[in-house]
């Protein structure tokens, strides 16, 4: 095969692979600017020994949650809560940190992290959730104390569009009280469990005297208009390497 041929093929194996990274990745969407705010989206932490969590969605190893830190710091990022962001003049470089249902592991292995780079997070309790290992009453304390933001979840985690108006709107209710009770503070932000709702539930967040909410949608805040009852959030899932992690960060999402 002449030179002439080679360099063909080998452009059309290159067209090829990367129509397949676009098919798979987000790739080919414009970058946000480093500039505007974002909200990550976290559940669990786990020890980056334990790699068998890596299969769990919702589940982030410490070795990922400190690099995705150390990134953010190296580009500029200025480390905030989601009532701080919200109540920014300038929200230039700010990222919001935000854990949902108050896993135990959220004290003993994200705060050491989350301490390392002075950075506050927000964390939406579910204080009856069934079936998990939850943050004490003394950790919560504890973080409190510290600057960590605790925000509702409502209850037991329910899933609100499936339940009556009544119970939906209970467990809302319900909630902010608990967290208020648990850490002595104001609690200003829910989170929608499972990121479902519907405008009806908006109205009922506010009712409930909630100033911000956050949602499970995979989208960078717009520069500059965003309703602070239905904010968009960054899904840090166990799976995603750093490239995904990137195009996350970049994109708002990385698979197509």
């Amino acid at each position: 095969m002449t030179a002439g041929w080679l360099v063909v093929v080998w452009g059309f194996v290159g067209i090829i692979a990367l129509l397949a990274l676009a098919a798979r990745y987000n790739v080919w969407r414009w970058p946000k600017p480093l500039g505007w705010p974002r909200i990550l989206m976290y559940h669990r932490i786990q020890p980056a020994a334990a790699n068998r969590l890596r299969g769990e969605g919702i589940t982030a190893t410490t070795t990922q949650f400190e690099a995705h830190l150390n990134w953010l710091a190296a580009h500029g990022a200025r480390f905030v809560t989601v009532s701080e962001l919200m109540a920014a003049e300038n929200p230039a470089h700010m990222v919001a940190i935000t854990f949902d249902d108050g896993y135990a592991d959220n004290f003993s292995h994200a705060w050491p992290i989350l301490k390392k780079f002075s950075a506050p997070a927000t964390i939406y309790l579910a204080p009856d959730m069934p079936d998990i290992e939850r943050l004490s009453p003394e950790m919560i304390a504890e973080m409190s104390a510290a600057g960590i933001e605790f925000g509702a979840h409502t209850m037991t985690h329910i899933h609100l569009p499936s339940n009556n108006d009544t119970r939906a709107l209970a467990e809302i209710q319900a909630s902010k009280a608990a967290v208020e009770s648990l850490t002595g503070r104001p609690c200003m932000s829910f989170a929608y469990p499972y990121g479902k709702y519907s405008d009806k539930h908006v109205a009922m967040v506010a009712a409930a005297g909630f100033s911000t909410a956050v949602t499970t949608k995979k989208k960078i805040l717009p520069r500059r208009k965003f309703d602070p009852l239905c904010l968009p959030r960054l899904s840090m899932v166990g799976q995603m390497n750093g490239f995904e992690f990137w195009l996350t960060i970049t994109r708002g999402r990385y698979r197509v």
